[in-house]
């Protein structure tokens, strides 16, 4: 607990108003996975992408229950400007426990989802999943082993909704392939 207070803190002593205001759009870009809802829906305008668009939805979605209403409940750990009042909390203060963060593990069940399932995207969704998690302990409203233990929540729940997406289409065009040669009777 003293290194993830120390890792807090080292955190929050390095707020600039330029920074926090990135710090903040980066937490209101993850709330409630918002910035992977958007994505999905504008994918789902183009028919080819639609089934990776869902799987998005449902990867976001399955880790938002998972977090908020097994694991966060179930561990029952305060926010760190509930254990210590010092802390200057600069963005909106949650009501919900600490543990997970639900923003670390829907950014990483998003960029799981949108690099497996929307090819060359991962240079955007992994840095800004770790600029979502980063932010929440900046902004006051986590510790930072809740973001980590959100990130391996969103790892999780990410890869049991989206799979091996590439073998699985290797599969498919090669199951394709030997419907296709086999002779007619």
């Amino acid at each position: 607990m003293d290194l993830d207070y120390s890792l807090l803190l080292l955190l929050i002593n390095a707020r600039t108003p330029w920074l926090d205001d990135v710090m903040i759009l980066a937490s209101a870009v993850g709330a409630a996975g918002f910035i992977w809802w958007v994505t999905a829906l504008i994918t789902m305008v183009f028919p080819h992408k639609r089934a990776a668009a869902w799987r998005m939805i449902l990867a976001v979605a399955f880790t938002f229950a998972v977090n908020e209403y097994a694991l966060k409940p179930l561990f029952d750990r305060p926010r760190p400007f509930i254990t210590d009042s010092t802390i200057t909390v600069i963005d909106a203060k949650p009501v919900t426990q600490s543990l997970p963060s639900g923003h670390a593990a829907m950014a990483v069940a998003g960029a799981i989802a949108g690099s497996r399932l929307l090819s060359g995207s991962a240079w955007v969704w992994w840095p800004l999943a770790l600029l979502v998690g980063i932010s929440r302990v900046y902004v006051g409203v986590h510790w930072p082993t809740d973001v980590v233990a959100g990130a391996v929540v969103g790892l999780a729940t990410g890869w049991f909704i989206v799979g091996d997406v590439a073998k699985t289409s290797q599969n498919r065009s090669v199951a394709r392939k030997n419907t296709s040669n086999s002779p007619s009777i």
